[in-house]
């Protein structure tokens, strides 16, 4: 295994000594430019410090006559601006260069061996190390470091299938490069390949290269990472990015490799497929099951076509991008059907079947591809600019050019990630080696489809959809860098609690990893599908507190709720409410992510990184800020412990009990039920239930105020369709802020604007919490106090107590949102 050999080999560098030739050496001299230092040393090794910004720098290493690989040999790295400024002096010992800006950081340079050490000298912290520092050894690039046993570290994505043991890598060797990590089913798929993590002293690492990589933190007390380059040239890079806070490093991370690409607001209600569904036999099919599905009151958003949509035998293979004329006679109607019934659209294409798509060249095929995988006259060389040429136009000339009219909002790219028995020495077509493509190969396919597609960033293209319509790309593997134009899933996963144990963990891996809009097969993948309580707790539970909410799968154990036994339907109709419910909170933490890079599924040390429970209890997360879902892993034991973290007390959900923070409860759950705590302080923004995404009505809006301390909600809200929230500012933020003391309410007036965004909008109030009614008032008038049901047609403000629960609710008639609103102690 990949890991074993990296452990010998960072065992075998640190075992070393005397030190060996092949070391960094002493240093000679250094050369000193505006934003960037070059270190070299008696043997001819070089160091290069970039400063990209003060709290993000670049640390490159070359031996003797090699030089430094140019900034856009990867394109992971979305942007090579370089900002930041620093001072430095020396002594006879070493060179001390200080970062200017808020960072405080300091990097001293010993001089004999050179070795660099990364500080924050204002609050004393000793942050990164060298121990050995640079190690060459035959093909591997090595960089160790003095461990430190107190230290923890999280990220680098998950290896197949999204299989993680643990967030918190402490004491483990980690890796994530492509085919890595088999189980015992259908070989290595689903690699999320992103060599970065972040450290809970308050820093994080992204190793800029594309060859296979590995890193001990703290395996056999060895703090080390590097790369093999399989007899290539190589390089080692990488960048130091300091927070000290996760959300900060995430945003800092983020900026460096690309902001999260920001799906429609379509794409976060409930995703269905035709998986495993005998009786589908095209767009009349869809139209029946859906009708039937929201006639009984199921909301759905979106189609997942699975192979039955496409020319020829309509099945894994036989099949070929292209609509097939006797399943789809009229895709055209079929699309005003859609959009007429407020249905967003993904079409799914496999590798497999990739040559016998039109257009096709067998020029665009990776050399020498037939003789190491299956169907391997069908493995694209997309590191050829005439192949991501091609798989755009056949795109666009098949359904998404918008003169045909046909579905198309989503692409579904699958069985990416199976080319792992290719050799190491293939040369594609951009001159590099196998080995130093396998672990870019998804973010070339993300590239050809979105930024030189969708965006029309290639003049060889033909035209992109642009800014009208936001792309949602996913693909069976994915690596750093590309989460700016698509995501990824967890491949074909099994159906029982132990997968779905590891699902939660993955969900949260990717989302310290860059990659926050999280897409799994909820209930798990394989036959015969999950079994009830599976599918009321994974496929709807967890599934409505995920990312992307999308049950998938063949087997007569059905996702579709209506398929489903009755007690399942009741389940299933509890949580798209919720979900359907919170979509302005769920939907406001999707943008979060794509602005700064925090996940909307948060692992608990996100928050908390000092705290050791927090580095513990990894099968629980934070959804949002305000939020805590533990989700139950176990058909027979449904009491669960729970870390409640410090500071506040939490809200149980379900029933309002207040309950002290700072410990770990025994949490008893039901399968409708699923643990779910709230902050005191948070404000849960929410709409009236509706059967799509495109039909909730947001010219009413409930909070839900948990009172206890005080907090702040910013609700963010834009025409959920096109990128002009982000090309032509056309978004609207709304501050709302809870004051405790005294218990004062305030609905800022709405910044910004889009087309299509309610004028005005009337507010319903709920104050969790309270022992008692309390006397309030509006536009310092008194609210009238009635009896809850004798309010619902007045125009005037008033309040009542609902007793069963304990909340007292405002209602507020119709406001501009334009207009501050003020809600506070009557005088």
């Amino acid at each position: 295994m990949r890991i074993s050999k990296a452990l010998l080999l960072f065992s075998l560098l640190i075992s070393l000594s005397p030190r060996t030739s092949g070391q960094s050496g002493n240093l000679a001299s250094y050369t000193a430019r505006t934003h960037e230092i070059v270190f070299q040393t008696d043997n001819g090794a070089r160091l290069r410090v970039q400063f990209y910004t003060p709290s993000t720098l670049r640390f490159q290493w070359v031996k003797k006559e090699e030089r430094f690989f140019a900034d856009d040999r990867y394109e992971m790295v979305a942007g090579h601006e370089r900002q930041g400024s620093y001072t430095m002096r020396e002594d006879s010992a070493a060179v001390h260069v200080d970062v200017e800006g808020e960072s405080g950081l300091r990097i001293t340079l010993q001089k004999s061996p050179l070795r660099l050490q990364i500080t924050q000298p204002n609050e004393g912290k000793q942050l990164l190390t060298e121990d050995q520092g640079i190690q060459w050894s035959g093909n591997n690039i090595t960089s160790d470091f003095r461990p430190d046993t107190t230290e923890h570290f999280c990220g680098m994505g998950h290896q197949t299938y999204g299989w993680v043991e643990s967030i918190d890598l402490q004491g483990k060797a980690a890796s994530s490069n492509y085919g890595e990590g088999e189980k015992d089913h259908w070989g290595k798929q689903a690699v999320l390949t992103v060599p970065f993590f972040m450290s809970s002293k308050g820093y994080g690492v992204f190793l800029n290269s594309t060859y296979e990589h590995d890193f001990s933190f703290g395996k056999d007390g060895t703090y080390a990472f590097g790369i093999d380059t399989k007899g290539f040239e190589g390089r080692m890079d990488y960048f130091f990015i300091y927070g000290p806070k996760f959300p900060a490093i995430l945003d800092r991370y983020t900026q460096l490799t690309g902001r999260p690409r920001l799906p429609q607001k379509s794409i976060f209600g409930l995703q269905l497929s035709d998986k495993g569904q005998p009786k589908n036999e095209g767009a009349e099919w869809w139209k029946n099951k859906i009708s039937a599905h929201r006639e009984a009151g199921f909301a759905f958003d979106h189609i997942v076509n699975d192979n039955r949509w496409r020319a020829g035998t309509g099945g894994w293979s036989g099949s070929w991008f292209e609509w097939d004329s006797t399943r789809y006679a009229d895709p055209a109607a079929f699309n005003r059907w859609c959009e007429d019934n407020h249905v967003t659209v993904t079409l799914d294409l496999n590798r497999n079947n990739i040559a016998a798509c039109a257009g096709w060249k067998p020029s665009f095929n990776i050399p020498e591809a037939e003789q190491y995988v299956d169907f391997g006259h069908s493995a694209p060389d997309y590191s050829n600019p005439k192949t991501r040429n091609w798989i755009w136009k056949l795109f666009w000339s098949q359904s998404l050019n918008p003169e045909l009219n046909y579905p198309g909002d989503a692409l579904w790219i699958d069985e990416t990630d199976d080319l792992w028995n290719l050799s190491d020495s293939i040369i594609c077509a951009n001159g590099r080696s196998w080995a130093e493509n396998e672990n870019y190969y998804p973010f070339l396919i993300a590239k050809a489809i979105v930024q030189e597609g969708w965006d029309n960033r290639n003049d060889n293209q033909p035209p992109g959809i642009g800014e009208s319509k936001r792309p949602f790309v996913w693909v069976r593997s994915m690596s750093a860098g590309a989460q700016r134009y698509a995501t990824h899933w967890n491949g074909d996963i099994k159906c029982n609690c132990e997968w779905m144990k590891t699902t939660i963990r993955a969900m949260q891996a990717s989302g310290l990893s860059g990659f926050p809009y999280f897409n799994h097969d909820a209930g798990g993948f394989m036959r015969p599908g999950p079994e009830d309580y599976l599918y009321n707790q994974w496929a709807m539970a967890l599934g409505s507190f995920s990312p992307i909410w999308r049950p998938h799968g063949p087997g007569e154990n059905g996702r579709w709720p209506l398929d489903r036994s009755p007690k399942c339907q009741r389940v299933a109709e509890k949580y798209l409410q919720q979900r359907y419910e919170m979509m302005p909170y769920l939907y406001t933490y999707a943008y979060e992510a794509y602005h700064s890079g925090t996940p909307m599924a948060r692992a608990m040390v996100m928050d908390y990184q000092d705290e050791e429970a927090a580095w513990k209890y990894d099968l629980q997360y934070l959804w949002g800020n305000e939020m805590l879902v533990a989700p139950v892993c176990s058909r027979t034991d449904t009491t669960i412990q729970v870390w409640l973290p410090g500071g506040q007390r939490w809200y149980n959900y379900w029933n309002d009990e207040a309950i002290a923070g700072g410990q770990v409860i025994q949490h008893t759950a039901t399968e409708d039920n699923i643990p779910l705590f709230v902050k005191e302080g948070a404000i849960i923004p929410k709409h009236a239930y509706a059967l799509s995404t495109f039909t909730i009505d947001a010219s009413a809006l409930t909070l839900e105020v948990y009172v206890g301390k005080d907090g702040t909600f910013h609700l963010y809200e834009d025409d959920g369709v096109s990128e002009k929230f982000r090309t032509a500012n056309e978004h609207r933020t709304t501050a709302i802020h809870y004051q405790e003391n005294p218990r004062k309410l305030t609905i800022q007036a709405a910044e910004g604007d889009y087309p299509g965004a309610v004028p005005a909008r009337k507010y319903r109030i709920r104050f969790h919490g309270l022992e008692e009614l309390q006397r309030l008032q509006f536009d310092g008038q008194p609210l009238r106090i009635v009896k809850p049901a004798e309010g619902e047609s007045s125009k005037t403000p008033y309040t009542f107590w609902e007793a069963n629960q304990n909340i007292q609710v405002v209602v507020l008639p119709e406001a501009s949102v334009k207009r501050d609103v003020i809600l506070e102690p009557a005088n």
